[in-house]
């Protein structure tokens, strides 16, 4: 376990600011929920009300807790963010009838990427703690949310695929990618336990990744594919939600309370 050593005041303050940043990193699973379901068509439309509302949800939940003044100078603007992010996904769900599915693909991805960005500027700025070479704040706010990202994307694209019964090169190229960043995040993110054993979290999500690219390696790259839409989504979705109880792991390590 690594304590977080702070004065009172700085304590109080980060508090607030974990908080935040937690509420931001919650955005993520929704927004990447309801990429995935518009990719899939029609097999998967029925998940998409619940999915809108999870996001309003998290976004309100943010809203809230915008901390009343920050610890790094440049960290300012979290009301501002949240509101931006806000009126972005609204934007988002108005374009989606008249846009075609790789444009709301990539709309769905810069809002993510956006709050990937934030959320790991905002943990660099953290002061007054005691960590211990930087692997878990780095961990908690870089490395497993890029992780998730790079499983969300590929449920995504993968969703579309089975949709369409066929993969394009450009496609191929894309997964191979995720795919292959997908490892290396994993790799960077089990560095930190090199001299202690690995929490049970963190084997669970290990596994469940793996087997995520190693289906995705050996069923959709390739010209024609033959998949259930449905059953990779679950599929994918489970290996996510892991790296998401991951994340949740070490940020109660990071607060102290693992």
């Amino acid at each position: 376990m690594i304590a977080v050593h702070a004065a009172p005041a700085g304590f109080r303050q980060f508090r607030a600011d974990f908080r935040f940043t937690a509420c931001l990193l919650a955005v993520l699973r929704p927004v990447q929920r309801h990429r995935a379901l518009c990719a899939g068509g029609a097999p998967l439309a029925a998940d998409l009300p619940a999915a809108q509302g999870d996001v309003a949800h998290a976004i309100g939940q943010a809203l809230q807790a915008c901390p009343q003044q920050v610890s790094g100078s440049d960290a300012g603007g979290e009301r501002d963010f949240v509101e931006m992010l806000a009126v972005a996904w609204q934007q988002l769900l108005a374009s989606r009838q008249g846009e075609s599915d790789e444009m709301l693909f990539l709309r769905h991805c810069r809002l993510l990427g956006e709050v990937l960005d934030r959320a790991g500027r905002l943990a660099d700025e953290w002061s007054g703690l005691d960590r211990e070479k930087g692997r878990l704040v780095s961990a908690y706010a870089r490395q497993l949310p890029a992780l998730a990202e790079a499983l969300g994307q590929i449920r995504g694209l993968c969703c579309g695929v089975a949709a369409a019964g066929r993969c394009s090169p450009f496609k191929r190229t894309r997964l191979f990618f995720q795919c292959s960043s997908a490892e290396a995040l994993l790799v960077a993110a089990n560095q930190r336990y090199r001299d202690a054993a690995p929490p049970i979290e963190a084997l669970v999500a290990r596994n469940a990744a793996e087997r995520l690219v190693h289906v995705v390696r050996a069923e959709f790259l390739r010209d024609r594919v033959d998949y259930p839409v449905d059953d990779f989504y679950r599929l994918a979705t489970e290996a996510i939600d892991t790296v998401f109880v991951w994340i949740e792991q070490v940020g109660n390590e990071l607060m102290g309370k693992a």
